[in-house]
């Protein structure tokens, strides 16, 4: 990437892996070979480098980036003290958007949600992380929602078709609202390495892992 680039056409070509200066609105940072380090007020934090790209310069202006950072990693900490709370592979997101066209998912936070959708919201369009927090089809990861998200959306699955939901197999954990859909049918259930690993986005790094719970989808 040319920060500058002239207005003939080059090419900057890097023989040795450079430590790329990402600082923004406060926040000491630096990326190196994919992998973001930021120096916070709670403390050091590693994430993808695509990932600080997106939350830094399209998601957030300067002023307010160092209380939104803080506000989604409260948010996903919580998330992570749930047990039943899973981050899915890109792999199995992929499939599931492909199932149905998707160009929305429901759950997870900007630190967590994958990508390549259009829109990801929380619940509803009113909690848009990114995007235009349009409905449409849909890939909905059960376990990433609240039980309040969880009641917001249940009704418009009622009335739609187009959509996919990622759920765990087995009973609903406590306090989650069981997922009974009219006319809905499993389409499958896997296991093996189907999650990321718990807190992966602490680290950037995208490890794979399978837990004691099936996925249905």
């Amino acid at each position: 990437m040319i920060q500058n680039p002239p207005e003939v056409g080059a090419v900057r070509t890097h023989m040795d892996p450079a430590n790329l200066d990402t600082s923004y609105g406060g926040i000491t940072a630096s990326t190196f070979q994919g992998i973001a380090t930021l120096i916070t007020s709670a403390g050091p934090l590693e994430m993808e480098g695509a990932r600080w790209h997106l939350i830094s310069k399209v998601f957030s202006a300067p002023g307010d980036i160092r209380t939104d950072l803080n506000r989604k990693r409260l948010l996903q900490e919580t998330m992570d003290k749930d047990t039943n709370c899973r981050s899915f592979a890109r792999k199995v997101l992929r499939q599931a958007k492909l199932a149905v066209g998707a160009t929305t998912y429901v759950g997870d936070t900007a630190l967590t949600a994958p990508p390549f959708f259009k829109s990801v919201v929380r619940g509803n369009s009113a909690v848009t992380i990114w995007g235009f927090g349009t409905q449409g089809p849909r890939v909905i990861n059960w376990t990433g929602l609240s039980r309040e998200n969880q009641a917001i959306i249940l009704p418009t699955l009622q009335t739609t078709n187009d959509w996919t939901v990622l759920a765990l197999a087995g009973r609903p954990r406590q306090g989650a609202i069981p997922l009974s859909v009219n006319g809905s049918v499993i389409a499958m259930t896997t296991k093996g390495k189907s999650f990321r690993k718990r807190q992966w986005w602490q680290t950037g790094e995208d490890e794979l892992a399978a837990y004691d719970r099936k996925v249905e989808v």
